[in-house]
Formats: C-alpha cells, structure tokens, sequence
C-alpha cells in the first residue's frame, strides 16, 4: 500500500520553482467554490474552517489546524456505522495550460484507532480514479502536535478534466478517529528555475521531447550537464565546455526527466519531458 506513494523530492526542485495552479487552505467555515463533498448513510459531513484539536491526534499534545482546516471526525459521526466520504477538487484543464509535469503537495492529520481507517488520496486520468496515495497508519503520531505534508507527482495523470478526490474509509471500524485536511496545492512542477544563469544566455529546447533530442545554448561554455529519471537516478553526466551541447533520448522511455546544468560556478535544475 506504501508503494502507492510518488514522492517528488529530487533536488527540491518542486519546493524552489514551481507555478501554482490550485490552492486552498479550507480557512472558511462553508465548502469552497467548485469543491463538491459527499456525506454518510447516517448525514455526517465535513467540518470546514475547524480550528480544534484534531481527532485522536493526541491528550497531552494535539495537532491542531490554527487557521482552519477540513475535518471528518469519524467518533462523532457514530463509530458503529460504516463512514465513507469523500471530497473533491474543482476540475482543471491541465492540456489546454500545456502543463507537461505537476504535483499535488497536501498537508493532513490522519489518525486510526487500532488501526482502522484509511487515508486514500485519487486522481481522474480522463478516464477512470487511480488511487495516487494511501495512508493506512497514525500520520503523524499521537502527541506529536505536528501534522504531515505528503507531495505527490501526478504527471502521468495529465488531463484536460484533471481532479483530485480526497477519501476517508473507516472500514467498517467500530472505532476509528478521523482525517483533517489543512492545505492542498497543485502545481506546474515543469516550470523552469534558471535565475542562477538565465544571464549567461541559457535555453534549452524542445520540451516536450519529440524527436528524442534536447538542445542546450549559453552564452559560455557550459560545464557540466546531469540527467536523473524522475526516481532520482541518475542517467548521464557530461562536460560539454561548450556553449551548446544535445541530450539524446533515442533509448529513453517516455517520461519525467530532471536536469542540472552547471555553467561556471553556477548551476540550475530543470525538467523536461520525453514524449
């Protein structure tokens, strides 16, 4: 189930360069514009705008959402009933944005008893829900006071009625505590940081790759050039000392590809995308 997870960490790059497409931090205490949330058999809903100590998230030291946050607390609503709820964002046309690679960063309080009652987190490709994350366990443990941000690439999923649906299960627990939700965003992680050298006269095309090519310019011999796959393993690593050098992708599945180019002392981290 851990395996669902898709964590985009490799260089920080998301956290340095990164456009925002959606954000809501769910402060208000009605359900957001172009949000729709489902409620139980017995008519338990979501708690939005909660600023409350957050269920089962501990006695001596709870976590809490200071500024407000969404809540299903699963006690409250009948711990003998079988709860299952959903919430899902507004739909976004990703394709007509020409987003080629984005990732979702949600910050959340999930809490089991006995461990039962699960954290699901889906995205529509187009087609079908395809389940992206699931969290099964305490996240983060009781007592703690903290909660957890989990950041989730959902560039495979691109799609012109892309959505996000947040899922509490209680699995028919006759105890179980609850999910709160504080902040979700949805960002273009394809979007380039090159302030470092953008004066040294960096660019870099096609991207998408369509003829399993990419071209890289400066204005000064560039130094080194370092490709990694989307897991973070490293592909190629070159020293061009030239101010233009090409990236061959003939053998290269399609994919998410990270760049890190070095000119001189400087240096900056990119993405690409193999069609």
């Amino acid at each position: 189930m851990k395996g669902l997870r898709i964590l985009f960490f490799v260089f920080g790059f998301y956290s340095v360069a990164n456009a925002q497409l959606q954000y809501e931090n769910f402060d208000a205490s009605t359900i957001p514009a172009g949000w729709s949330a489902t409620t139980t058999a017995t008519g338990c809903s979501w708690q939005f705008g909660f600023t409350g100590s957050l269920p089962g998230s501990g006695f001596f030291t709870p976590a809490s959402f200071p500024s407000g946050g969404v809540v299903f607390d699963d006690g409250a609503c009948g711990h003998s009933n079988a709860n299952y709820i959903t919430l899902t964002t507004p739909e976004i046309d990703l394709v007509s944005q020409e987003i080629t690679s984005a990732a979702i960063e949600v910050t959340y309080n999930h809490q089991t008893f006995s461990a039962a009652g699960d954290f699901l987190i889906t995205a529509w490709d187009g087609t079908d829900w395809v389940t992206i994350h699931v969290e099964d366990d305490d996240m983060p443990s009781p007592n703690t006071g903290l909660n957890h941000t989990e950041v989730i690439d959902i560039s495979e999923y691109i799609n012109n009625q892309f959505k996000v649906r947040f899922i509490w299960d209680d699995q028919n627990s006759n105890a179980s505590w609850g999910l709160g939700i504080d902040d979700y965003k949805l960002v273009n992680t394809a979007t380039v940081h090159i302030n470092n050298i953008e004066d040294l006269g960096f660019s870099y095309y096609p991207n998408p790759i369509l003829h399993n090519e990419l071209t890289i310019n400066a204005t000064e011999a560039i130094s080194s050039i370092n490709v990694f796959n989307a897991l973070g393993e490293q592909l190629l690593s070159k020293h061009p000392e030239t101010i233009q050098s090409k990236i061959h992708f003939k053998n290269a599945p399609t994919g998410i590809y990270i760049i890190k180019v070095a000119i001189g002392n400087k240096s900056s981290v990119f993405k690409v995308l193999k069609k």
